[in-house]
């Protein structure tokens, strides 16, 4: 079950960062052309190349946890034994828990309120809320792969997952 939840959120964070390095390049590449040539600029370029890399930077955090490349401090597993690195181990992943639990309670939060507020954005005249529901989305995302980690830690499957996502 969440090999299939790990699965189907891969695929949803590659076609959202392909989506979105594909807008934030071409109306960057567009703005330079209607800038420099046509000496016309596209008022809503910025804010959609900066709604693109907040997003890509929320859907990196979920895949930052699914191929382990967060920050961590690895000097403590060389001087713990397996035993003390193991219960590490869990509690990281717990802690991480914790935090994606915190990014949906907050980030859902942050939506309703600011959706009931009605804020448009300056240029396109978007709600806002709906940038902000990046947050408890990614938050869901980490949540998943932070129990699919925990899961694996139970199953003594670390080794065998790390090898799946190198191979991968």
């Amino acid at each position: 079950m969440i090999g299939a939840i790990n699965r189907c959120i891969d695929w949803i964070e590659n076609v959202a960062m392909t989506g979105l390095m594909l807008i934030a390049t071409v109306v960057a590449i567009i703005q330079v052309i209607a800038r420099y040539i046509f000496s016309n600029s596209l008022y809503w370029s910025e804010e959609i190349i900066l709604y693109s890399l907040i997003t890509m930077s929320f859907v990196t955090a979920s895949m930052g946890v699914r191929y382990g490349v967060h920050i961590s401090v690895e000097v403590l597993q060389a001087f713990l034994g397996p035993k003390l690195s193991r219960i590490f181990k869990y509690l990281s992943t717990l802690l991480g828990m914790v935090f994606a639990v915190t990014l949906i309670y907050y980030g859902w939060r942050l939506f309703i309120n600011t959706n009931n507020m009605g804020q448009l954005s300056p240029a396109m005249q978007i709600p806002v809320a709906y940038v902000y529901l990046i947050i408890p989305i990614s938050g869901v995302f980490m949540l998943f792969r932070y129990i699919g980690l925990f899961q694996a830690l139970l199953l003594d499957k670390e080794e065998k997952q790390k090898q799946e996502i190198i191979m991968t």
